[in-house]
């Protein structure tokens, strides 16, 4: 088992890692300063693509837990710099708010509505019927499919929201097309930028988060040492019936702190 006092960059979920809603998870915004002050790096990762990271700093400051634009990525970035690297240059066709469509733009991606090059599904909270036809249509001559993140709800106050996974399925059962490849949690790409983002090794990297299906497994494909917290969606009984395994668990983001000095 990796020690976690080598780990370089801790990658923190949110919403039932640091906090739920809007309240603190019990000490873990001081925990978040203690490991800054050990010099380690910190960043704050979610898979929600509806907010740009100008709304997640904004958020974050605003809940009382000290967060810097260096210290947060959304998969929506994370999808604005695999474009950049791979179709550098391509008209992108966005199913997006005005958030989401607004992180593309300050990345110098071009969007438009008429012949586009590429396809790319991300949260969107304004989504209309005639923008999710338009985009099967495009999709339906063969372009370039990407969505930034997988999930199948967004946690929210009376009910979860319908997230990203659900439009995917809308469409593979209209087109029976499926992304060419997704952007945020589990999947590696997001793991890969992480590394190049803040320039450290993946054997240097930590995932901490609350669900095994996102965080750990995002944490294992990518060669990170997972962390799992039991502040959120996870309880320990349910760790013995799941394939992916963490390499460490504890009741909350606190409780790791001792861990990492020792």
């Amino acid at each position: 088992m990796k020690n976690l006092k080598d780990i370089e960059l801790f990658v923190f979920d949110l919403d039932g890692t640091v906090y739920i809603g809007n309240n603190e998870i019990d000490g873990s915004y001081k925990a978040v300063e203690k490991l800054r002050k050990m010099g380690k790096k910190v960043c704050f990762f979610t898979n929600n693509s509806s907010r740009c990271h100008d709304d997640y700093v904004e958020r974050l400051n605003g809940l009382g837990l000290k967060a810097t634009p260096e210290e947060i990525y959304t998969s929506g970035q994370v999808t604005c710099e695999y474009l950049l690297k791979n179709y550098k240059g391509a008209r992108v066709f966005l199913l997006g708010n005005d958030r989401l469509k607004g992180e593309f733009e300050s990345y110098g991606i071009t969007l438009t509505d008429e012949n586009p090059d590429v396809c790319v599904i991300g949260f969107d909270t304004s989504l209309s019927y005639d923008r999710l036809y338009k985009f099967c249509q495009y999709l339906n001559k063969g372009l370039p499919y990407i969505a930034t993140h997988p999930d199948m709800r967004c946690p929210a106050p009376e009910c979860p929201m319908p997230d990203i996974g659900g439009m995917i399925e809308f469409i593979r059962l209209t087109i029976n097309r499926t992304p060419d490849i997704i952007m945020g949690k589990p999947h590696k790409t997001a793991g890969e930028r992480l590394a190049a983002r803040y320039r450290v090794a993946p054997e240097k990297i930590a995932m901490v988060g609350d669900r095994l299906y996102t965080d750990i497994a995002f944490g294992t494909k990518c060669g990170f040492t997972s962390v799992l917290v039991l502040s959120g969606e996870t309880s320990e009984d349910m760790i013995p019936l799941s394939d992916v395994k963490p390499d460490y668990v504890f009741d909350k983001v606190k409780d790791m702190v001792a861990a990492v000095e020792n």
